[in-house]
């Protein structure tokens, strides 16, 4: 049953993740911009694994020491953030963010600040509030709905995601000049051309520390 909630709680989040950002830049850069992480649906798996993080390592400290909570989930949450980037840019040499050169940035550029503070903020309002509403409702879920929805989902998400990493990979390669090299390359050249990979992640640009392209 944990595993089960665990498994609901990141396609949850990664879904609940794309909408309040999605809402968030439309605020702040008047336009709708495409927040998801995957090729398949509205869901991003750094807010999926962000509220894993957060349920399994904070959740003891709910309702005893809120300043503990609000430093922990900023702690958490910058490195999170932080280990996120390095990943994206070891393996495809580009970034989703980049906060170089700007005041309070640390870990080269991977967090800053005003991000850990809205990471603090955000740990506090889940763990306190979100996080018991949450799980209050997967515990409502009979189970003979539940497992096989959640297997099922889970599924899905992780053939989404293998797919996204190989279409985002081929992107790149096809960027630096690389030809299609065998079956699966032309394949996903002519799914996942250059115009809808940039629909799909607008934000994604190349590193500016000079990583080589993975072959």
């Amino acid at each position: 049953m944990w595993l089960l909630d665990i498994l609901l709680l990141f396609l949850v989040g990664s879904f609940l993740g794309v909408v309040i950002e999605t809402v968030y830049c439309r605020v702040v850069h008047g336009k709708w911009m495409s927040r998801q992480g995957v090729i398949y649906g509205p869901f991003n798996q750094v807010y999926g694994f962000g509220a894993v993080l957060l349920t399994t390592v904070l959740s003891p400290l709910a309702g005893r020491n809120i300043w503990g909570l609000f430093l922990g989930s900023a702690l958490l949450g910058g490195l999170f953030e932080a280990a996120c980037s390095y990943v994206q840019e070891s393996m495809y040499g580009v970034v989703s963010w980049e906060y170089s050169g700007k005041r309070f940035s640390f870990l080269g550029g991977r967090t800053n600040l005003m991000y850990m503070v809205f990471w603090g903020v955000l740990g506090m309002v889940y763990i306190g509030a979100v996080h018991p509403f949450l799980f209050g409702l997967f515990a409502k879920i009979p189970l003979l709905v539940k497992a096989p929805a959640v297997l099922a989902l889970t599924v899905f998400i992780t053939y989404d995601l293998w797919l996204s990493a190989q279409a985002v990979g081929r992107w790149q390669r096809r960027i630096h000049g690389q030809k299609a090299r065998g079956d699966n390359d032309a394949w996903l050249d002519r799914h996942f051309p250059n115009k809808r990979m940039q629909k799909i992640y607008p934000s994604m640009m190349a590193s500016p520390r000079k990583i080589p392209m993975p072959d």
